[in-house]
């Protein structure tokens, strides 16, 4: 099942719950994912793979985001051929990380700070789903005997660095108690969408769980920081709450980053 440059080519289920429309190919992104969009709707396309995130995760979590926090909204969800077809409605607005909205850096940095907050005040005791490093160690794990880490895209101060190294950097200094929320999973700048002055959406959802909240201010810190600089990323931080803060947690957690 192959797509060609203008469409993606859908199973029969999907077409029938989707209108004929002109999808343009979205670029960008590293979940390993392809991704069409519509005027009203978006698909994602992946092939089934061991040890990575599948759209069935990313479905269970956008329904389970319905109604608590913005997200976009599961209209269907498809297996054909080995491939899992997601998809969903279309919000509006562009990500954080879009040029147009990196140049107000004072409204980006505030309304990400925001966001987090209200997602990380959701009760821990409402969500299903577990990211807390009793699961996500042994992934890792199982992630860098296979091979599936790049060695080659690890952070400047991690370059040259063995999978295995870091692995049991990680190991060794796991943290003594976890700060849980239900975190993001993968808070970058390219995953919140700016609607205006709000927040309109989360989305990439697929590693959502209750985490340390730390998981996701290390990402966003490190987001931030690499399209703003570091005044703004300070900022970013200083607006979250510093009395929330461990900056050995938010080391610790941009080394957990490197092997997924």
């Amino acid at each position: 099942m192959t797509d060609t440059p203008d469409r993606p080519t859908l199973p029969d289920a999907l077409k029938r719950v989707l209108p004929a429309a002109r999808w343009e190919r979205v670029s960008g992104g590293q979940s390993g994912a392809q991704v069409w969009r519509s005027t009203r709707f978006v698909v994602k396309v992946q092939a089934r793979a061991p040890h990575a995130v599948s759209l069935q995760q990313e479905r269970e979590r956008l329904r389970w985001l319905h109604g608590r926090l913005p997200a976009p909204q599961v209209v269907a969800f498809e297996v054909e051929d080995g491939q899992e077809f997601l998809a969903m409605t279309r919000v509006p607005g562009i990500p954080m990380s879009h040029p147009d909205a990196l140049l107000h850096p004072e409204r980006i940095v505030t309304l990400l700070a925001r966001a987090l907050r209200e997602l990380h005040a959701l009760p821990i005791r409402d969500c299903p789903f577990r990211q807390t490093l009793d699961v996500t160690l042994p992934l890792a794990r199982e992630r860098v005997q296979a091979g599936l880490i790049d060695q080659t895209d690890f952070d400047g101060d991690r370059a040259g660095r063995s999978a295995v190294s870091v692995f049991n950097e990680l190991a060794r200094t796991r943290p003594a108690q976890e700060d849980l929320v239900v975190a993001h999973g993968d808070a970058t700048l390219d995953n919140f969408i700016l609607n205006g002055e709000f927040v309109g959406a989360l989305i990439d959802v697929g590693r959502l769980g209750i985490a340390d909240r730390h998981a996701d201010l290390a990402l966003a810190h490190r987001s931030v920081r690499s399209e703003l600089g570091e005044r703004y990323a300070t900022q970013f931080l200083d607006l979250y709450g510093r009395a929330l803060l461990d900056d050995t947690k938010l080391a610790y957690y941009r080394l957990h980053d490197e092997l997924f």
